[in-house]
């Protein structure tokens, strides 16, 4: 093992997905991890070809097959040397206490363990035994949403959330080992599968509370320009973010005099269809690789849209040879690799996944322990004392730095009077103050806890103090375009010339090398190009965007990254470079696809809302745009569910008889469930179904977000009063760590150039040369020419 967490020991005790992505993740970090599965074996081994996602997700782990009867001693041995032990059962399994994995036997077997619990709703709280499904639990958190005008709302394709949870799942484990180090109590991590939906939302509950202050519709349709549109050859995104690409779009489709009407457009005004009408002409003309080129020639964000196929011929991810091959029963097929990269604890080459009863070479290898350096005397603050210089932009790396914020790193964020960052302006709405730019919510919310400066690096003042600045800190974080910070001097190379041992993460969004290093793009693009938006939508419709997770899903991605390299360097005393290529993670969370593909030549279609074992579907309610999802697992929830509608003859009828018939029959099985629901109040609907053990969830939209007991019970929003805007709840973390952090929010975002005189007086400026910087204007705290 080189990776940074060689020497970590970690158990599984995990089923399909959300627990190994979780410990795939930490054996792409260097971990030693276990895999413990019943006799029955993990049920991922049968779903989809040749058992190519099972392959995926545990490449690179031991395994071991136990009955729970007589195999007791074995499970407890590994656990109680064992620094994690990470399982996905439902609060209150049986199985805990039958497999002796509860609280108080961990605690007998292994006082310094950290255990990871992910479900769907948490460990506790009103909604923590609620039936449910990967459908009903997107409906809950705001994932299943309008992505086709007149077609009910759809959830996101591939099992996207369950990676996002792992994911999260990992993130909170590598924290929960700097506590475990100076505390003799088992630390337990409660992740929930909801919390982390909510938690990669452009916080909808913000963005809601904010229109209906305006008195403006709280649930905005308003969808991207251009989107998803059809080229000669295939579907292309063409994503403008700013008033500049849409203006560039309506010159390179020969339609300038649309270029006033951008508003009208997103927001489905009788404008929009007469723009697209006259623009298809010009899409039908070109194909999608001549579409891309022209774009980025004109710098306007666009990106083709990969499937399971086109993806592995992408000149970006070919060029820097992303994907690999690998093994399934005996089938070479090629799958995702790691989504980050590691300058001095690279990633090892995949190696086959446990077969089901290979029980050889289990036991842990001897290890020299390596002394805790930890000084951690609070546990609320478990990044105390780590220095984090941001110079982030927009959202992923601002996740990222706000996450260590959240537990305790002084964090400073760096921006400029000249070019704020741009996330100040996504969602800021109506200008109707002199102040607009501090408050839209998307920023506020980004980058809490966080100290701010300005500092234009154009200048060589500038640029030397951000260099001192870099020379003092542990970690520089930074998600541009490759070239920003090469020009500006403050590249990995640049920086160890002054700070040997830092760690530096660069987030570019299509990697640091490679034919399209220089593309611009942002979240849409990457949704894109990694497979996700041809994933998402209905068989007979366009891939669509999911709007939203791609950043936040990098971001977490990359503090694990981060949090592995930091103990290398606890140990070793090395810094490194770190690259996390947003494409890529994009890829990793969306592996089913290209898997699928390689190993049948068949490219999956979209599924919409429908599910491969079981019917499923998303259906109108009375009131308002009022939708309502409900999933029939198996033949108790159908004889429930025809009690619930009062459909009792229904019991008969031989298309509904089994899971396969009613697959089968999918569409008459969706027009008895739609014809109930229509005439029903989405709650009463879903309560009713509930009742009975059937899964269903009232779709939530922004408006309802902070009025949902789950997250109170569990304290899941956080108020701060910030000086402009006031008080406001923003979200926490999706995962309750114990003993841990109380709380995470501290301090609201900052104003711009909030920390000038703090930062720099702490770096031995006098006040007269802070003078004379704001007076060149090379810091200052208010937006030029606003």
């Amino acid at each position: 093992m080189t990776g940074a967490l060689a020497g970590l020991r970690v158990v599984e005790l995990g089923t399909d997905i959300t627990a190994p992505y979780c410990t795939k993740l930490l054996v792409d970090l260097g971990a030693d991890v276990i895999k413990v599965e019943s006799q029955s074996g993990d049920p991922l081994r049968g779903w989809g070809a040749s058992g190519g996602l099972f392959e995926y997700l545990n490449a690179g782990k031991r395994g071991v097959t136990v009955d729970v009867d007589t195999d007791g001693d074995v499970l407890h041995n590994l656990i109680a040397q064992a620094d994690v032990l990470v399982e996905n059962m439902p609060p209150g399994a049986s199985l805990r206490w039958e497999w002796g994995i509860d609280h108080d036997s961990l605690r007998q077997l292994n006082p310094n363990l950290v255990v990871v619990r992910i479900s769907d709703y948490g460990q506790d709280g009103p909604r923590c035994d609620r039936q449910s499904t990967p459908l009903t639990v997107q409906a809950a958190s705001g994932w299943v949403s309008t992505r086709e005008p007149d077609r009910p709302p759809v959830q996101s394709g591939a099992r996207i959330p369950e990676y996002i949870a792992g994911g999260y799942a990992a993130l909170g484990a590598l924290t929960a080992l700097q506590i475990a180090a100076v505390t003799d109590r088992v630390v337990e991590v409660d992740v929930s599968t909801f919390e982390a939906l909510l938690s990669t939302l452009p916080y909808p509950m913000l963005m809601a509370a904010r229109l209906k202050s305006m008195g403006l519709p709280p649930n905005s349709k308003a969808g991207p320009m251009l989107g998803i549109v059809r080229a000669a050859d295939g579907w292309i995104g063409i994503n403008c973010l700013t008033g500049q690409h849409w203006l560039d779009v309506c010159a390179m489709v020969g339609l300038p005099e649309f270029g006033e009407k951008q508003l009208a457009i997103m927001l489905g005004g009788p404008e929009r269809e007469d723009f697209f009408a006259k623009a298809q002409p010009f899409l039908d003309s070109m194909t999608v690789a001549d579409l891309v080129e022209l774009s980025q020639a004109m710098r306007i964000p666009a990106a083709p849209i990969n499937d399971g196929a086109t993806i592995l011929e992408c000149p970006q991810y070919r060029d820097r040879g992303f994907f690999v091959n690998s093994d399934a029963a005996g089938t070479p097929f090629s799958r995702p690799g790691a989504p980050f990269r590691f300058s001095r604890t690279p990633v090892d080459g995949p190696r086959p996944a446990p077969r089901l009863g290979d029980n050889a070479s289990v036991d842990w290898d001897t290890r020299a322990e390596v002394p805790s350096s930890s000084v951690l005397g609070d546990l609320d603050a478990p990044f105390a004392g780590l220095k984090v210089f941001d110079l982030s932009t927009f959202w992923s790396g601002a996740y990222l730095t706000m996450y260590l914020a959240a537990f305790g790193a002084d964090v400073v964020k760096v921006e400029s009077i000249q070019r704020p960052d741009g996330h100040r302006y996504s969602g800021s709405l109506l200008r109707s103050s002199d102040d607009w730019y501090e408050v839209g919510p998307m920023w506020q919310a980004t980058n809490l806890n966080k100290r701010d400066i300005t500092l234009d690096l154009t200048s060589q003042p500038g640029r030397e103090l951000a260099l001192r600045l870099a020379a003092e800190a542990d970690v520089v974080v930074e998600n541009f375009s490759p070239r920003v910070v090469e020009q500006f001097g403050l590249d990995y190379d640049s920086l160890v010339k002054v700070n040997p041992d830092v760690i530096m993460v660069r987030m570019p969004g299509l990697g640091l090398e490679g034919p399209w290093r220089d593309y611009v793009g942002w979240a849409l693009n990457f949704e894109q190009l990694s497979g996700m938006s041809a994933a998402t939508g209905y068989p007979d419709g366009p891939p669509c965007n999911l709007q939203g997770p791609a950043d936040p899903v990098v971001g977490t991605h990359a503090t694990a990254a981060l949090l592995a390299a930091l103990e290398h360097k606890r140990k070793t005393g090395e810094g490194q470079l770190i690259e996390v290529a947003q494409i890529e993670v994009g890829a990793v969370v969306t592996a089913e696809p290209v898997i699928e593909y390689s190993l049948t030549g068949r490219v999956p279609e979209r599924e919409g809302n429908r599910h491969r074992s079981y019917a499923q579907g998303v259906y109108p309610a009375a009131g308002d745009d009022e939708w309502v999802a409900i999933s029939v697992r198996d033949d108790a929830d159908w004889a429930a569910a025809l009690d619930v509608i009062g459909r009792p003859e229904l019991a008969d009828d031989p298309r509904f008889n089994t899971a396969e018939e009613r697959l089968v029959n999918h569409d008459a099985f969706d027009e008895v469930l739609r014809q109930w629901t229509a005439a029903q109040g989405p709650d009463e609907a879903a309560d009713a179904l509930r009742r009975r053990g059937v899964p269903a969830e009232r779709l939530l939209t922004g408006d309802r977000m902070y009025d949902v007991d789950q997250l109170e019970a569990r304290g899941f929003y956080e108020e701060l009063k910030h000086p402009l805007s006031g008080r406001q709840r923003y979200p926490g973390w999706p995962f309750r760590i114990t003993p841990g952090p109380s709380r995470h929010h501290h301090t609201p975002s900052p104003t711009l150039g909030q920390h000038n005189d703090e930062v720099l007086r702490a770096m031995g400026l006098s006040d007269d040369e802070i003078s004379t910087l704001r007076q060149d204007q090379v810091i200052g705290e208010r937006l030029l020419n606003s």
